[in-house]
């Protein structure tokens, strides 16, 4: 086969292009005569399925794909699928009363293009993934969406349901202690039955106090706990837990001691509601986790703060769950204990509300102590201080207003402020109270929050817009900041929570009583 030769390259170098180049492309070159008689074949026939010593069917197929084709005019057809499997592009070229067709090797090219293709249909593949992915991120999204707002319904249901437990169990509460006090009053130096109404009391202040665990742990963490402090008896607080837990013990073989040392004159000031829920979880964990032993509570009060340190003989805290031992829920790793775990969450929440600091030892096997350091209610102190009880003569003949629509708490309400030698009118709703009001003018109006129809905070904000000038008293069964500020930005002077702390209601009640017609709303001594 003769080499082309190329203008300015050496004869050499064309050559070597003119090999390299048919090496490359595994050409075949097949000459015909103007009938498509096969004149010469040059090339690797061999690769293209050509048989040279009888090559008619292959001409025939050549021939068949040029039909309708001038074979006077170049021709080139692309991408051949040939009958051996072989891919090559075609180009028929004229030469004056012949023609030739080349066939070069198109499987590269083919490869590359499938590989394209194959990228493309990938591609398309995965938008359409992507499509479907994104169709179900927006499910997923929209069902979180969905599941998210069930979840802040169900919250809002909770709070709802804490604050109705919350009214439920103050309520009736409120009703009990009461009437408890009074008739404790009133039993006339009766030991048996003065005896008989502190264990009533007492065991009425234990069951409140495992209530105020679970609706504390319910409690929204947004709703800020209105903590109510008031001179606590701590001889009566010390002898009510070792009434309560020294069955308890020694229905287990335990020894068990309360210790109180009082060094301080000034009188303590505590929430008492939630210091007794301090102790009482404490005791019960370690009544609980004790079974060989003693448990000791020892109460001081000095320099004008509280300790308690309980201690007992029991299990005791591993190392691997005291960073785990306030968290709800949790019983210190041991599998099967009774109780719902709940107790030292409750105990650290309450300390932390009332600014105290909470700590503890332990050794597996040979017990637990929980020391709590709780600074006195010193605002409380002074104001009590300064606000001493008024004279019983101040109260007599002061007229007072009570509206509460349970008719058990009003004439508890009625029984008390009797005694401290009221003028005593009850009404059962906000509306009558606002007539009364405005028509009677009395120096005091006590009033429920939780009224049905117009509520207490309306009745007080109506009276106020309509100038009424005397003392306020809201009462209430949710014991929170947030509805202590409700209530005296509505007009109210004090703010009194259920149940009732007799000795505070006393003290509030002349208080309010001693300021006359002085009253502004103002709530700048709410109790």
């Amino acid at each position: 086969m003769t080499s082309p030769s190329f203008p300015s390259v050496p004869s050499r170098v064309s050559t070597y292009l003119c090999e390299l180049f048919w090496q490359r492309v595994r050409a075949l070159l097949l000459t015909f005569d103007a009938g498509w008689r096969l004149r010469d074949i040059r090339g690797d026939a061999i690769y293209y399925g050509v048989d040279g010593s009888n090559p008619g069917q292959s001409v025939q197929m050549l021939r068949d794909l040029f039909i309708g084709l001038s074979i006077d005019e170049p021709q080139d057809l692309p991408f051949v699928e040939l009958p051996n499997g072989t891919s090559a592009h075609l180009h028929l070229i004229p030469d004056r009363d012949a023609f030739h067709v080349l066939l070069l090797d198109a499987a590269a090219e083919r490869d590359r293009q499938r590989a394209t293709q194959q990228l493309g249909n990938e591609q398309a593949l995965a938008s359409q993934a992507k499509s479907k992915a994104i169709g179900q991120l927006k499910q997923i999204r929209t069902e979180l969406e969905r599941q998210h707002a069930k979840l802040e319904e169900a919250h809002a249901l909770k709070n709802a349901l804490i604050a109705t437990l919350s009214h439920e169990f103050r309520t009736p509460l409120t009703s009990i202690f009461g009437y408890l006090q009074l008739a404790d009053r009133r039993a006339h130096g009766d030991a048996s039955l003065h005896e008989a109404l502190h264990a009533v009391r007492r065991n009425a202040t234990y069951l409140f106090t495992l209530a105020e665990n679970l609706l504390e742990y319910g409690r929204s963490d947004g709703a800020a706990p209105l903590l109510n402090p008031t001179p606590v008896d701590l001889d009566a607080l010390a002898a009510d837990l070792d009434a309560m837990f020294r069955p308890l013990a020694e229905e287990k073989g335990l020894d068990f001691r309360v210790s109180l040392t009082i060094d301080d004159v000034e009188q303590p000031v505590f929430d008492e509601i939630r210091l007794r829920q301090i102790l009482v979880n404490l005791l019960s964990n370690a009544v609980r986790y004790t079974r060989h032993g003693e448990i000791a509570a020892e109460i001081v009060w000095r320099g004008g703060e509280l300790s308690a340190v309980v201690s007992d003989t029991g299990i005791g805290i591993a190392a691997a769950h005291r960073d785990t031992v306030f968290m709800p829920f949790n019983r210190g790793g041991h599998a099967g204990r009774k109780g719902a775990g709940l107790g030292l969450s409750i105990v650290r929440r309450m300390v932390d509300q009332m600014r105290g600091t909470l700590a503890f030892e332990s050794e597996v096997g040979r017990g637990s102590a929980f020391r709590v350091t709780l600074p006195c209610g010193r605002e409380r102190a002074a104001a009590h201080a300064d606000d001493a009880i008024a004279p019983r003569f101040w109260l007599q003949g002061r007229s007072i207003l009570v509206a509460d629509d349970d008719t058990d708490i009003a004439h508890l309400l009625e029984a008390l402020l009797g005694d401290l030698g009221f003028r005593v009118r009850v009404v059962g709703d906000a509306q009558s109270a606002v007539v009364e009001a405005i028509a009677g003018r009395p120096d005091v109006l006590l009033i429920d929050v939780e009224l049905s129809g117009l509520s207490g905070n309306a009745a007080v904000y109506k009276l106020r817009s309509r100038g009424y000038k005397g003392r306020i008293v809201t009462l209430s069964a949710t014991a929170t900041s947030e509805a202590r500020e409700a209530a005296l930005r509505a007009g109210a002077d004090h703010y009194l929570t259920k149940p009732l702390n007799v000795e505070q209601f006393v003290h509030v009640m002349q208080q309010a009583a001693s300021a006359g017609w002085n009253g502004g709303g103002d709530g700048s001594v709410g109790a």
